[in-house]
C-alpha cells in the first residue's frame, strides 16, 4: 500500500529567504512594467508574510481563489497592453504568476519551484536592458538564490541560522568568477545570437515610417541614444553632421510617407574629405542603418585583422535614394564601420524627377505663392536662394510647441501661425519646391551630435533627430536644410540653442555644463565599455582576444586543455586555501585529530560519539605509561575548544602541539 506522506511545510525563515528571493527578481522590473502590475505581483509576495494560512486555507486558495485572480490578471493584462503573446505582456503575466505561487506554496518542494520561476523572472530584465546597471541590479537575486537553496535543504526548525548561508553564497560567488571569467573568454562563440527578444510592437524607439507635424518634435523630446560613433580621425564639423534616415515622396497634404517601390542604388564616389567611422546602434525594429551624407561603400562589422581592401560581408544595401537598409529589422544593438564622403549632393538615377513632383489636394495659398515666386525668379537656385530669403525675414519661429493644425496644415503654417518645427519647414520647402516645378522630397535622421568628455565617441540622442529636404537640380540631388535659414543654431550647437527661452529642453541636449550632465556623460562612457567589452564581446572580438594571447588560430583541442588546467589549478588554490585558513583558525582541532589519528594506528579508535575526556580515559587504561601526556592532550583541547574565550592563547596552543609531538609513535604505543 502506497504511504501518503504530506509535504514538509515552509518554515518562517525559509518563507522569509524565498520572499527575499522573489523582490530582488521583481525589484529590477518596476521601470518597464506597468505600475498597477508591479503592485499587484509584489503585495502577493508581502501578503504571504503578513497574514498567516493554515492548511484549510491554502486548500481553499489553490482550489478556488487563485486560479480565479490569474484568470483575471491575464485579461487586465490583454486589456492594458491589447495583445498577449509578445516580451511586455508575457513579463507581466510571469510577473503576477510568481507572487500567486509564493502566496499557495506549503512545502520545500514549492519552495524549489519557486527559486526556478524567480530565476527566470530575474533573467527578464536582460530583455529590456543589459547594461552595467541590469547587471549589478541582478547581484542580489544571485545572492539570494544561494540562501534560498542553502535553507531550503537545512532542518526544517524555524530558529534555523540564515546568517551563516549568506557568507557561504557569497564566498561561492566569488570562488567562481575567475572560472566564469575564464568561460566567457575562451568559450567558443557563436556567430550571431542563439536568439533575441524583438521590440514590442507599439514602442517607439527612433524615427517612424511616415513624417506628420509633431512626428519628430515628440521624439526630440527624449534623452536616449540612438546610436555611438567612433571616428577614425577629428570628426565631421557640426554643419556636416547629417545622418541620413528614411526617405519620404509621397506627400498626402499632411502626412509624408515612403515610395512604394524599391530600387538599389549607387554609393556616392570617394572624395578628398571623407569620414571613416564606426557605428554602435541601439535596437529600433526597422532596417534603417544611419550614417552621414553620403557612404561611399556599403557599411561592414569591424575587423582589424582584415587587409586593406580586402572584400567583407556587407551588412545593409543603399537605395535609389541613398538609404541604407539591412537585411533584417535591427532588434539588437549592431556595430558597423562606414565611409563617407561629407558631401550634399549625389547624382540622381533613373525617372527620380517624376516620381517627386506630386502635388496633393489643399494647401491653395501655398502653391499659389510659390508659383507667383517662381515666376519672378530668374532661375530654381535663385528661386531656392529667395524661399530660404523669405524663411528668414519673415517671423518664423523654432519651436517644439507650434499650433495645431487640421486642415491644411502647410498654409496655416506658412501664413497663419509661422511656428514650427524641423518637420514643418522641411514639409513646407519641398511642397513650395514642388508646387514651382522643382522635384523635390523630406530626408529625416539626426543632425549634430555630443563628444563624450573623454573625447573616444559621439553620442546622437534622440532629441537630435531632424529633417530637412532635397531638391533636383542639374541631374544632382541637393541637400538644402530650411531649418539652417530659421535657426542656424541648431546646426551649429543643437537643439538647445536654438528653442525659445522657457520651452521643455530635454536635460542632456541643454548647453550649460551642469554637474549632473557631467556625470550621466562619464556614466554613459563607462556603460558604452561595458557594452563593447562584455555584452558585445562576439565572435569577432573573441578572435582578437585570442590573437593577443597568442592563440589565434589554435586547435581546439587546446583551448579546451587550458580552461581544464586553469579551472583545476583554481580549485585546488580555493581548496588549499581553505584548508590553510581553516587549520590556521582551529588549530586545537587539527593538533586533537592528529593525536586521535596516532592512537587509532596503534589500535583504539575513537568513536564517533565519544567526547575527549571519555576517549583519553578509555587510552590511558590501554597505555599506562602515557595516561597523563593523553589526558593532559584531551583537557588541553578541551578548554580550548569549549572553554572561555581567554583560555586561548598562542601559549596554550604551543603546549597543546608539543605534547602532542610527545606522544609516541603508534608503532611504540602497539609494541606496550
Amino acid at each position: 500500500m502506497k504511504e501518503n506522506t504530506a509535504p514538509t511545510p515552509l518554515t518562517r525563515t525559509q518563507l522569509g529567504v524565498l520572499a527575499a528571493l522573489l523582490l530582488c527578481a521583481q525589484m529590477p522590473l518596476w521601470a518597464h512594467i506597468d505600475r498597477w502590475i508591479s503592485v499587484v505581483g509584489t503585495a502577493l509576495v508581502i501578503a504571504r508574510l503578513v497574514f498567516p494560512f493554515d492548511r484549510s486555507n491554502l486548500r481553499n486558495l489553490r482550489r478556488w481563489l487563485l486560479p480565479g485572480f490569474a484568470l483575471a490578471a491575464a485579461i487586465g493584462i490583454r486589456v492594458e497592453y491589447g495583445y498577449f503573446l509578445a516580451r511586455d505582456p508575457c513579463v507581466a503575466f510571469l510577473y503576477v504568476l510568481v507572487g500567486i505561487k509564493f502566496l499557495e506554496a506549503r512545502g520545500t518542494r514549492d519552495g524549489a519551484l519557486l527559486v526556478c520561476l524567480a530565476l527566470f523572472l530575474a533573467l527578464t530584465q536582460f530583455f529590456y536592458a543589459q547594461t552595467l546597471l541590469a547587471a549589478v541590479a541582478a547581484m542580489p537575486a544571485l545572492l539570494a538564490t544561494g540562501i534560498a537553496l542553502a535553507v531550503l535543504r537545512t532542518s526544517a526548525a524555524a530558529s534555523e541560522p540564515w546568517r551563516p548561508h549568506v557568507r557561504a553564497t557569497a564566498r561561492l560567488i566569488l570562488q567562481g568568477v575567475p572560472i566564469a571569467a575564464l568561460l566567457f573568454v575562451l568559450f567558443p562563440r557563436l556567430a550571431a545570437p542563439l536568439w533575441g527578444s524583438p521590440l514590442e510592437s507599439g514602442a517607439r524607439t527612433g524615427l517612424s515610417e511616415s513624417m506628420s507635424p509633431g512626428s519628430i518634435s515628440d521624439l526630440s523630446l527624449s534623452d536616449e541614444v540612438a546610436f555611438r560613433v567612433e571616428f577614425s580621425s577629428a570628426p565631421p564639423p557640426p554643419s556636416q553632421r547629417y545622418w541620413r534616415g528614411p526617405v519620404f515622396a509621397r506627400f498626402d497634404g499632411a502626412t509624408w510617407r515612403p515610395l512604394y517601390k524599391l530600387r538599389s542604388g549607387q554609393f556616392v564616389p570617394p572624395s578628398g574629405r571623407a569620414a571613416d567611422y564606426t557605428v554602435t546602434m541601439e535596437p529600433h525594429g526597422k532596417l534603417w542603418l544611419f550614417a552621414l551624407e553620403h557612404p561611399t561603400g556599403p557599411p561592414h562589422a569591424p575587423n582589424p585583422d582584415a587587409p586593406a581592401g580586402a572584400a567583407t560581408e556587407a551588412l545593409a544595401i543603399v537605395t535609389y535614394d541613398q538609404q541604407l537598409l539591412a537585411k533584417a529589422p535591427i532588434t539588437q544593438a549592431v556595430r558597423y564601420t562606414v565611409r563617407s564622403a561629407t558631401v550634399d549632393t549625389f547624382a540622381a538615377l533613373g525617372n527620380d524627377a517624376s516620381d517627386n513632383l506630386q502635388l496633393p489636394h489643399g494647401n491653395p495659398r501655398t502653391i499659389e505663392f510659390a508659383r507667383d515666386l517662381r515666376a519672378r525668379s530668374a532661375s530654381d537656385r535663385a528661386y531656392i536662394t529667395a524661399v530660404l530669403d523669405w524663411f528668414r525675414t519673415e517671423s518664423f519661429v523654432y519651436t517644439l510647441s507650434p499650433d495645431l493644425l487640421d486642415r491644411d496644415p502647410v498654409d496655416g503654417f506658412l501664413f497663419d501661425t509661422h511656428r514650427g518645427f524641423c518637420e514643418h519647414f522641411a514639409g513646407a520647402f519641398a511642397l513650395l519646391m514642388r508646387a514651382a516645378g522643382i522635384p523635390s522630397r523630406v530626408v529625416t535622421g539626426y543632425q549634430g551630435g555630443e563628444m563624450n568628455p573623454t573625447g573616444e565617441y559621439m553620442i546622437v540622442r534622440q532629441s537630435d533627430a531632424h529633417a530637412w529636404a532635397e531638391a533636383l537640380l542639374d541631374g544632382k540631388w541637393q541637400r538644402i536644410d530650411p531649418t539652417a535659414a530659421v535657426a542656424p543654431s541648431r546646426i551649429e550647437r543643437g537643439i538647445g540653442a536654438a528653442l525659445p527661452a522657457g520651452e521643455r529642453i530635454p536635460y542632456l541636449a541643454r548647453i550649460e555644463m551642469t554637474w549632473l550632465k557631467s556625470l550621466r556623460l562619464h556614466w554613459d562612457s563607462v556603460n558604452y565599455h561595458w557594452q563593447r567589452g562584455f555584452v558585445g564581446f562576439n565572435l569577432e572580438r573573441q578572435h582578437d582576444f585570442l590573437r593577443d594571447i597568442g592563440l589565434k588560430g589554435a586547435p581546439p583541442w587546446r583551448i579546451v586543455a587550458l580552461l581544464a588546467a586553469a579551472a583545476f589549478i583554481w580549485g585546488i588554490s580555493v581548496l588549499g586555501f581553505s584548508r590553510l585558513r581553516r587549520s590556521r583558525d582551529d588549530a586545537e582541532v587539527a593538533l586533537w585529530r592528529r593525536a586521535c589519528r596516532k592512537l587509532a594506528r596503534a589500535g583504539l579508535e575513537r568513536r564517533p560519539d565519544e567526547g575527549p575526556l571519555a576517549y583519553a580515559d578509555r587510552a590511558a587504561v590501554r597505555w599506562p605509561a602515557v595516561a597523563a601526556l593523553i589526558k593532559a592532550i584531551a583537557e588541553r583541547y578541551a578548554l580550548l575548544r569549549y572553554g572561555p574565550a581567554a583560555a586561548r592563547t598562542e601559549e596554550s596552543v604551543a603546549q597543546l602541539r608539543a605534547s602532542v609531538s610527545s606522544l609516541p609513535p603508534a608503532r611504540e604505543l602497539r609494541a606496550t
